[in-house]
């Protein structure tokens, strides 16, 4: 496949069947599309592009209902979608450092790129059921980088299905049947393949993780 045009067909802009975008969340973090951005400074524009440019920008915009920022992933039997503007990176598992005379939600600290990080149960946080024992042949789990404003947590999620699009234009309710915990940073849940997403929230999530791990 041409890469000048992956982010296109496969990527962001495409069916984001891309399996990249388990690793970069999005394209702008991909190194093919840093390749190619540089490869078009390079070139000499014809007479006429910014015009054309303008006008084909203009005609090509319009609202979608589809939202392509958005992480799937699972916790126990929950799948849930967080906005991938708070997702730092998705990294394989690796070992987990306790902490002494910390417990409860914090799982201990996890090396990423040289940075000691705090790993969280966020599965315990939203007071979810725990994962059953993992069968031979489903995906492994995956560590979930995520950040916002001052604040960086890490948490390992059983599965990452990776960027999908949800329409949001199917957006329910959260059902009754959901923990507390969860619907206090949940706006809703949308249909996806054969089951429901839920969606969280993420400024009300990072307030209930701060309130719930940071010691009083």
């Amino acid at each position: 496949m041409d890469a000048e045009a992956c982010w296109r067909t496969i990527g962001i802009g495409g069916d984001r069947s891309c399996p990249e975008l388990v690793r970069f969340v999005h394209c702008r973090e991909c190194p093919v599309l840093g390749q190619a951005a540089e490869r078009l400074r390079e070139r000499e524009l014809p007479d006429g592009y910014a015009e054309a440019a303008v006008r084909a920008a203009a005609a090509a915009y319009e609202p979608r209902r589809h939202d392509p920022t958005l992480l799937v992933f699972r916790l126990g039997a929950e799948w849930l979608a967080l906005p991938t503007a708070c997702v730092e990176e998705i990294a394989s598992m690796r070992p987990i450092h306790r902490i002494a005379h910390r417990g409860g939600l914090v799982a201990g600290l996890v090396n990423v790129r040289g940075q000691l990080l705090l790993t969280v149960r966020l599965g315990e946080l939203l007071a979810l059921p725990p994962a059953p024992t993992r069968r031979l042949g489903e995906p492994a789990a995956r560590l979930v980088v995520m950040a916002h404003g001052a604040q960086t947590w890490t948490f390992a999620a059983d599965e990452v299905e990776g960027v999908v699009a949800l329409d949001l234009g199917e957006q329910a309710p959260p059902p009754a049947t959901l923990p507390a915990a969860l619907v206090a940073v949940t706006r809703g849940t949308v249909p996806w393949r054969d089951r429901r997403v839920t969606l969280l929230e993420t400024v009300p999530l990072f307030e209930l993780l701060d309130r719930g791990i940071t010691p009083s």
